[in-house]
């Protein structure tokens, strides 16, 4: 999908921008993942590249609505966004999405922490 014309006009577009990326990755990786024979490690990197993609979406309409629980949702998406990468790193020789995953992730988690919302 592609989000690069989202939210032109909003102050926090870059954030906005990462938040979409690194959703539509995580659903990617959960895609790639379902290809494969799924362990009990690869079912807990399905999981929370679903939970990550979730947040991602979630923390991405507060921040476009500037609402005044934006910055408790990008907090909560920067510990998930944390989560699933640690998780999908340690996947790297099962899947190459899943280190392609990790990195975008890590970003979100970095473009969260430096989010200062409504009133900050």
């Amino acid at each position: 999908m592609n989000h690069s014309n989202e939210h032109n006009n909003s102050p926090h577009q870059s954030l906005l921008h990462i938040l979409a990326q690194c959703a539509d990755e995580c659903d990617h990786c959960f895609d790639a993942c379902l290809d494969n024979d799924r362990t009990d490690e690869l079912v807990r990197a399905l999981r929370a590249c679903r939970d990550c993609a979730k947040v991602c979406r979630v923390a991405a309409s507060f921040v476009a609505s500037n609402s005044a629980f934006a910055q408790q949702m990008v907090d909560l998406c920067a510990e998930i966004c944390k989560q699933c990468a640690d998780i999908c790193e340690n996947h790297k020789e099962e899947e190459q999405e899943t280190m392609h995953c990790a990195k975008i992730c890590r970003e979100c988690e970095e473009a969260c922490r430096n989010y200062k919302g409504v009133g900050a």
